[in-house]
């Protein structure tokens, strides 16, 4: 006779509160894309997170709170993004300023990215967002340069505006990814990206191709 199995660990409550908590960021996220900033309701969130009202409201005090809460995981998880499709793109990859620039698109024209300018056009006039996601922006910006220059480390050293560079950059492939909502061109954006390179062999002739 075979002995029985033994039970399985209860969780703790820690474990417990970070199951909901993640059930519900995640819910939020998606709802962000599917649906947008203003039908993201309280009531969407707990439908897709399979969380009650009163759920939600033991870990987060208002709708408010959990976005800004996503806020700040959604840039998290933009930065592993970044890490992980930098080791995918190196292998098939050799020229590190297209690659450079390929992470920064493949990044902005994300999925898990449209949550991101969600939020920031519902800052536009929503005061307390607005005023929540400025450092969040500020601490994303910062590990933005730091990963330029790991990915560019002797252009970042011999070039005095890198960091206006990289702005740059980050600001036109956000504006293209947003434009994209609307105007879905990939010959286009194939030109662009030409016109970039060529722009930038000329703030930068020694590029490394090896």
């Amino acid at each position: 006779m075979k002995a029985p199995l033994p039970a399985p660990a209860r969780r703790t409550q820690q474990e417990r509160r970070e199951t909901t908590v993640r059930k519900l960021l995640d819910a939020a996220t998606e709802a962000l894309i599917d649906v947008g900033y203003s039908n993201t309701s309280v009531q969407e969130i707990c439908k897709r997170a399979g969380v009650s009202h009163g759920g939600l409201f033991r870990h987060f005090s208002s709708r408010i709170e959990l976005l800004i809460r996503v806020a700040d995981d959604v840039g998290n998880r933009l930065l592993e993004l970044y890490r992980g499709d930098f080791e995918r793109l190196r292998r098939s990859e050799t020229d590190e300023l297209v690659l450079a620039l390929r992470l920064l698109r493949t990044n902005t024209q994300s999925r898990l990215h449209q949550a991101w300018f969600e939020l920031l056009m519902a800052a536009r006039t929503d005061r307390t967002l607005h005023d929540a996601l400025v450092p969040i922006w500020k601490r994303r910006d910062e590990a933005t340069q730091q990963f330029a220059v790991a990915l560019l480390p002797e252009t970042a050293r011999t070039l005095p505006d890198f960091p206006i560079l990289v702005d740059t950059m980050v600001t036109l492939f956000h504006g293209e990814a947003v434009d994209r909502f609307l105007r879905d061109d990939p010959h286009s954006e194939k030109q662009r990206m030409e016109w970039l390179l060529k722009l930038l062999e000329l703030l930068l002739p020694k590029r490394n191709r090896t």
